[in-house]
């Protein structure tokens, strides 16, 4: 749904959630997704005044970001993921780049993390690059 701000996103979302749930679908078969936590929290409060704590518990409201992080959680390790895996901030990876690369110069850092996103977003591994420069070889290894 995309919509302005007051128009009754909020409103019509935990409507459905409480007709859905009148049509028997189970609490945890039902799903609302959003942007930020402060509307997440919203919806989870409103949906749990319209249908109850106890109906309410089991629904999965949330953002993307924390949706991710749940099914991460309990299903990483079908990916390779250590149970208790830990996600960084930039300012977390620019902090390890520099001290892995002996360098406090943050623009630097930026472009050693630009490289190894774009390797990433190319499906590559360390082994399997080719550095084209002296920053690519510092972010390679």
């Amino acid at each position: 749904m995309l919509a302005g701000a007051g128009s009754g996103k909020t409103r019509v979302i935990t409507h459905k959630i409480a007709r859905l749930l009148q049509a028997g679908y189970a609490p945890a078969q039902i799903a609302a997704i959003t942007f930020t936590n402060k509307a997440a929290a919203e919806m989870r409060e409103r949906a749990k005044a319209l249908i109850g704590a106890r109906a309410a518990k089991p629904l999965v409201v949330s953002t993307f970001h924390s949706l991710g992080v749940r099914m991460l959680r309990e299903d990483g390790q079908r990916v390779g993921l250590k149970p208790q895996f830990s996600i960084l901030d930039s300012d977390d990876v620019l902090s390890i780049l520099k001290d892995a690369g002996g360098s406090n110069d943050n623009a630097l850092a930026r472009r050693w993390q630009w490289a190894i996103s774009l390797w990433k977003n190319q499906g590559l591994n360390s082994s399997e690059v080719e550095p084209g420069n002296d920053d690519e070889r510092v972010a390679q290894r």
